[in-house]
């Protein structure tokens, strides 16, 4: 009897593998899911990208008794908490438990838009965009990552970055929508039509999100922290992401507000973040493209070192035609780190903890991202202003940058001429 039951074992394991092992690449059920990533992407990560446009409109009018430090807290802790749920909810993913966080989630963002017009005072403004758009996007966000690496594997790259591009899209139309709007309508309305906008948007992906596997039960209890001790190249991977996030999205925030303050009409400046987020979506899909033919890591290597160079440059583009040659090139080569970070991060184990594991080093990317641009404001104040806030940004990017050739080198072992 035991060898019998020692035979079945053995066959529902070799099944589960052939089922991981054989990925559909296609379809109509992958490419609807895709459809559903895009879609919730451009509502979160098409949303939250759109901060800049906040930023700037809060410094000048409601919000121009705070420093410019104190209202980046609000976008930065949007972004950050994007990313700091994802432990627990890729956990939850891995268990098979998506459908109502996800939902949840989808409902929180709605809700917290339709309440930012009803807003008065800072903390209103933190409680309504900081917190509630944040975490209701993180309760998406890594799921439908997870989801879409299930669906596809030696195409993965590419359909993860046009997942992206789903936010970039999201983050190029909604600033100009918001923009029109603010001027016709006014603010409050402006907010209320976004909210219709978005609760449209998220019913699609509500609809077509879906997991192609089974839930699994992975050894390591929530926190999986053997991977990161079994693994080297995944525990330099997540230094690396704290020190890259710390200024991913520094100048994204900054971009139209420095502008502004360069003497460049605001009428222009609101438009340079549709600008960066336009040319971050080309930069996805093609960093997804080129990861798959040259590998994600050599790719992510080349494009992060490029965002940290653009990022020093900007504060000397003083110029219309400067600040939106520096603005493409920033927005087409940081797009490749969303577009990357889930082929990375799932070549460095199984997929049967991938939720988890992916979940860990975007957690750990919302720490970097909750401090970076709020110190960058505090550069901005100074002296050097945002000569300042360039040198400390573009500095942690190309730190991340020769992190992440470290990290490679450790995967790649004695295969260091293999694709990574």
């Amino acid at each position: 009897m035991d060898g019998a039951s020692d035979d079945k074992v053995e066959i529902a394991t070799s099944l589960a593998q052939d089922d991981v092992d054989e990925y559909p690449e296609g379809g109509l059920k992958a490419w609807v899911v895709l459809c559903g990533a895009v879609s919730g992407f451009f509502a979160t990560f098409g949303y939250v990208n759109s901060w800049g446009v906040f930023q700037a409109y809060y410094q000048q009018k409601l919000l121009h008794h705070s420093s410019p430090s104190e209202i980046s807290w609000i976008g930065s802790m949007q972004h950050a908490m994007i990313f700091l749920p994802a432990l627990i909810v890729g956990r939850l993913f891995d268990m098979g438990y998506y459908r109502v966080p996800f939902a949840a989630g989808s409902l929180l963002v709605v809700l917290t838009t339709f309440l930012v017009p009803q807003c008065k005072v800072y903390w209103h403004f933190m409680l309504c965009q900081g917190f509630g758009v944040g975490i209701g996007s993180g309760l998406m966000f890594s799921t439908m990552l997870t989801v879409v690496t299930q669906w596809f594997k030696k195409r993965r790259g590419f359909a993860l970055g046009v997942t992206c591009f789903g936010g970039a899209l999201g983050s190029t139309v909604q600033p100009i929508i918001l923009r029109q709007l603010i001027a016709k309508v006014g603010f409050a309305w402006a907010m209320r039509s976004l909210g219709f906008i978005l609760a449209f948007v998220l019913v699609i992906t509500n609809v077509c999100i879906a997991r192609r596997l089974g839930p699994v039960k992975a050894p390591g209890g929530l926190l999986g922290l053997h991977a990161f001790r079994s693994s080297s190249a995944l525990s330099v991977f997540g230094v690396c992401t704290f020190v890259t996030f710390l200024g991913l999205f520094t100048m994204l925030t900054y971009i139209s507000s420095s502008a502004i303050a360069f003497g460049i009409s605001p009428n222009f400046a609101f438009y340079l973040v549709a600008i960066v987020n336009f040319s971050s979506g080309i930069g996805r899909v093609s960093s997804g493209l080129l990861g798959d033919r040259f590998g994600a890591m050599n790719i992510m290597t080349i494009m992060t070192a490029s965002a940290g160079a653009a990022t020093i440059a900007w504060p000397f583009c003083r110029t219309i035609p400067n600040i939106t040659g520096i603005s493409v090139l920033y927005g087409f080569t940081s797009g490749a780190w969303l577009a990357l970070i889930g082929s990375t991060v799932g070549q460095m184990g199984g997929i049967e903890d991938l939720g988890r594991r992916l979940g860990a080093i975007n957690t750990i990317a919302g720490v970097g991202t909750l401090c970076g641009p709020p110190i960058s404001g505090l550069f901005a104040d100074s002296r050097l202003g945002y000569i300042a806030v360039g040198y400390f940004a573009g500095g942690a990017l190309l730190v991340g940058a020769s992190l992440i050739f470290v990290s490679r080198c450790l995967l790649a072992g004695s295969g260091i001429g293999r694709k990574y």
